[in-house]
């Protein structure tokens, strides 16, 4: 070949490089912030996410509308409430998807940059890197658009996204599309399509209806997101495209936000993002006593009180939610809808008030959100505007849950939160405690209201005004009361900081899987997850249309469950005469009697457990997974959870059955309230109806209440009622042979569990027969044994050698110490 042809072939070579040069997709602009950095890719459109210089988190790439990196959409439907349930009937969405970034500009947290479809603008972004929080945040903006998506690659097959709120059929929801909208749950819940409104919809639930509905969701990769919105919101986790999770929310802006684990830890994601949304302050102590329902006036309040101490049943809480009014209706039990006491039926309210603060309970009463026709403060409120509207100005109505022409609290119109706050309030001057807040489901999206606010955009907000209402009401504590409780079912995101107590709302008083005693372990999971921590049910459940009331092997086997749940609460149901509670005989009382108890015991181990919460976001109704992240399983169980970090506890759920297979994870664990040690792993667990399966690793230590506490408060008038204040430093300590594979659950301090400085130290011991020898302080002390334990009781602080191992006692108070070695 000449020169020149070598010359030609060189040059056409190049000409050729260049031309496959322009085909290549531009490069990304690289953006850092400390340890956080960003690639942000122009064309086609994607946002990866660095830690310490590794991908651990990104937007969707390449993809057609919907399952790009982002796409904004129409709202082609309608929007129907019946009965506080809602109807969204939807045409197929035109999607138009962000095909690329332009303008893409550093900054000294992030990037800014311009959404383009082809050749039209539609919108801005902002990329904000906060390396001190590995938090990172996506805002888009069109205002083109009625509802905005954007899309993120899934890591894997392994991978499981757990969270959303109290859903009651799964806590996993890989592999599903979740809409998120306050609503009823449901009277009867099946895990039907959510857009499958066959049959009486407003009355039945579908798959994820439900009063607490959370935009949030944890990763097992170690992430966490959330869609900070109050719009409607879809999160779709593999549902509608394998391998892409899309976030989409009814409104012209979507603000996401991603939080990083160290080490992709998911308990540390969860942490940040926890410390994000926000906490709740911690609740008086008397929230972890049992709280008891009575009704029917003022005589029989009092009645319930008396025999309940009478019966050496523990509590610190009585509630009486018809002290507004209620009598027999259709369905029922009824409450009346007026605002203010009933002096019919508790002519003495305020006397009533003080008689069970003499006994050693806190007084609960009951409020909800609407305003009923019939109610005492309908005028009032309608005549001064503080109801939601129509447009026209008159009050917007709709049936209510007394088939009555209602309408709901504006909580837009300040000068009606006003209002509202002093009516409700007068109940605290007249001496409750403290109230179930009810509702909050039901506000229309065609209301008018007082702020010209789109009803859309305040609909989901509307459980946390309320929330906020109500912590404002008990913001102080009347002189020589107990510190006020309000305990709510429905909420949204950022209502943590705002929400005391969270129930699960109104279980069908069955055993059916979405609505009966079946779905309180899922709905706690999630909302647990969602940073909620201090959680309770009503014990046998409250709705019986189209089902059974509540049997007696119903009660006692809930009776369990709240027992080994944060908060312990009994609940009457509609069918007050009808359903099994704890007065129904002898033997319920006996049950009730020792489970209270029970619960009153492990009142200083759920008190020291919230430390784990303040300090990590941990819920105290736990994720077995959180703990143990490497068992597949974990992420995925809804008939299990951890109390605290320590005990694994296993309800039987069945009617019936006496036995239920139990997951373990690695290692000994010794029944709770058994004797043999099992190996982790698939177990058998044989439990009679007075029984529930629970499970503490080996090696572990339990630092609980001496027996016998009858009430955390003070009891003046009841002088043979054991109060807290009278048990003082005494303690009651579970100690369990072996060696702890966690060294957290050898250890425990009063105020903070399982953090600070350990209190009390178990070295652990080799498995064997129970010693019947110990020392305290190198003096020899009694030991007795029985039923699987050998006891010893000591006083002080200082060091017990017991069967091979050692107990240390370091606290800074002095008390009687009964140390049980099982």
């Amino acid at each position: 070949m000449s020169v020149v042809a070598v010359v030609r072939a060189a040059c056409l070579s190049l000409v050729l490089a260049a031309l496959v040069a322009c085909d290549d997709p531009p490069p990304p602009v690289d953006v850092e912030n400390g340890r956080l950095a960003a690639e942000i890719y122009p064309d086609p459109p994607r946002i990866a996410i660095l830690l310490d210089g590794a991908e651990v988190w990104s937007t969707q790439g390449g993809g057609s509308a919907p399952y790009g990196f982002a796409a904004v959409g129409n709202r082609s439907s309608t929007i129907e409430m019946q009965f506080g349930s809602f109807k969204f009937t939807e045409g197929k969405p035109s999607w138009q998807g962000v095909s690329e970034l332009r303008s893409i500009t550093p900054t000294a947290t992030g990037a800014t940059f311009e959404l383009r479809a082809s050749d039209r603008a539609l919108g801005t972004g902002t990329l904000t890197l906060d390396p001190d929080t590995l938090h990172v945040r996506i805002e888009l903006a069109a205002d083109v658009a009625e509802r905005f998506t954007i899309g993120a690659a899934m890591q894997g097959a392994d991978e499981h996204l757990v969270g959303l709120g109290g859903q009651s059929f799964d806590v996993d929801h890989k592999g599903e599309t979740v809409p998120l909208w306050v609503q009823e749950d449901g009277i009867g819940k099946y895990p039907n399509a959510d857009n499958n409104y066959a049959g009486v919809w407003f009355l039945e639930g579908r798959k994820h209806t439900t009063h607490t509905p959370m935009p949030m969701v944890l990763s097992s990769k170690g992430y966490a997101v959330v869609l900070d919105t109050d719009a409607r919101a879809v999160f779709d986790l593999g549902g509608g495209k394998d391998g892409v999770a899309r976030f989409e929310a009814w409104d012209k802006k979507l603000d996401l936000n991603v939080f990083l684990g160290e080490a992709k830890s998911p308990r540390d994601a969860l942490a940040r993002m926890i410390a994000w949304v926000g906490k709740p302050a911690r609740p008086p102590a008397h929230i972890f006593a049992p709280w008891v329902d009575a009704l029917f006036g003022s005589a029989n309040v009092r009645r319930v009180a008396t025999k309940l101490r009478d019966s050496g049943i523990s509590s610190s809480v009585i509630w009486s939610e018809d002290w507004r009014g209620g009598g027999n209706g259709t369905f029922g039990y009824e409450l009346e809808e007026d605002w203010r006491v009933d002096r019919t039926l508790y002519p003495d309210f305020e006397q009533v008030g003080n008689d069970l603060r003499g006994m050693g309970f806190a007084f609960f009463t009951y409020h909800n959100t609407f305003i009923d026709s019939t109610a005492d403060v309908f005028t009032e409120a309608t005549d001064k505007g503080y109801a939601i509207k129509k447009p026209d100005g008159t009050p917007f109505t709709f049936t209510g849950v007394k088939f009555n022409s209602s309408t709901l609290l504006d909580t837009t119109n300040t000068a009606g939160i006003a209002w509202a706050k002093s009516v409700m309030s007068e109940a605290i001057a007249l001496g409750s405690d403290g109230w179930m807040a009810d509702f909050a489901e039901w506000l229309p999206t065609d209301a008018t209201l007082a702020s010209g606010e789109d009803p859309l955009l305040v609909h989901n907000r509307y459980p946390r005004d309320w929330a906020k209402m109500n912590e404002e009401m008990f913001a102080q504590t009347p002189s020589g009361r107990p510190k006020g409780i309000y305990f709510m079912r429905s909420a949204w995101l950022h209502s943590q900081p705002h929400v005391q107590v969270m129930w699960a709302g109104d279980q069908q008083t069955d055993w059916s899987d979405g609505d009966g005693l079946p779905s309180v372990i899922p709905i706690g999971l999630g909302l647990g997850l969602a940073g909620f921590p201090y959680f309770g049910h009503d014990i046998g459940g409250y709705m019986d249309q189209g089902t059974t009331t509540t049997s007696e092997e119903l009660f006692y086997r809930w009776t369990t469950f709240g027992a080994l749940s944060p908060v312990m609460r009994t609940h009457h149901g509609r069918q007050v005469m009808e359903n099994v509670q704890w007065e129904y005989d002898a033997g319920t009382v006996a049950h009730f009697r020792r489970w209270t108890r029970f619960h009153m015991q492990l009142a200083a181990y759920l008190a020291g457990s919230v430390a784990s919460f303040e300090q990590s976001g941990l819920p105290l109704f736990r994720l077995i997974a959180l703990d143990y992240p490497d068992e597949d399983w974990a992420w995925t169980s809804i008939d299990e959870y951890l109390l605290g970090d320590r005990i694994l506890v296993a309800p039987v759920q069945t009617m019936g059955a006496t036995s239920r297979s139990v997951q373990l994870p690695p290692g000994t664990w010794y029944p709770l309230l058994g004797t043999e040690p099992v190996s982790g792993g698939e177990i058998t667990a044989t439990a009679p109806r007075t029984e529930i399966p629970a499970y503490v690793p080996a090696g572990s230590i339990l630092v609980l209440y001496p027996d016998g506490v009858d009430t955390m408060l003070a009891s003046p008038a009841r002088a043979s009622a054991t109060t807290l204040a009278e048990v003082a430093a005494d303690r009651e300590v579970w100690i369990f042979s072996g060696t702890a594979t966690n060294p957290a659950h050898a250890q425990w301090n009063d105020d903070t569990g399982p953090l600070g400085t350990a209190q009390w130290m178990w070295s652990g011991r080799p498995p064997g027969a129970l010693p019947t020898t110990a020392t305290f302080n190198g003096a020899p002390v009694t030991v007795t044994t029985a039923d699987g334990w050998a006891a010893v009781t000591v006083t002080g602080n200082g060091t017990l050698e017991i069967g091979g191992g050692t107990l240390t006692i370091a606290r800074p108070i002095s008390g009687t110490v009964t140390v049980r070695l099982r």
